[in-house]
């Protein structure tokens, strides 16, 4: 699993496309927003050995598997195949009895 593009949006935002065609925007402040500021996000770069997200030359980056879990585990996806991962299972409809 490696990251394979990825787009700046707003902030802390990101579109994030990983090698299994996977699409996923995600807000990443809560990942990387203790070590980058919202000015040193334009540093980001995809590390071409090992397909993480990087910043300042390698010195912070996010591991490409831990990057799909946190994005996968965020409600807002784009693609066929994402939102059938990012969305719960679905749960067989219940039916309470009702009290009269």
């Amino acid at each position: 699993m490696k990251l394979a593009a990825f787009e700046r949006r707003v902030g802390f935002e990101f579109a994030l496309t990983f090698d299994t065609g996977e699409r996923v925007t995600v807000d990443l402040e809560p990942l990387i927003g203790n070590y980058i500021s919202t000015e040193e996000l334009s540093t980001g770069e995809i590390d071409p050995d090992w397909g993480c997200l990087q910043f300042h030359e390698g010195n912070v980056d996010i591991e490409p598997i831990t990057l799909y879990r946190y994005a996968m585990g965020s409600t807002t996806t784009t693609g066929a195949s994402a939102s059938a991962v990012a969305q719960p299972a679905r749960q067989p409809d219940r039916h309470l009895p009702l009290s009269l």
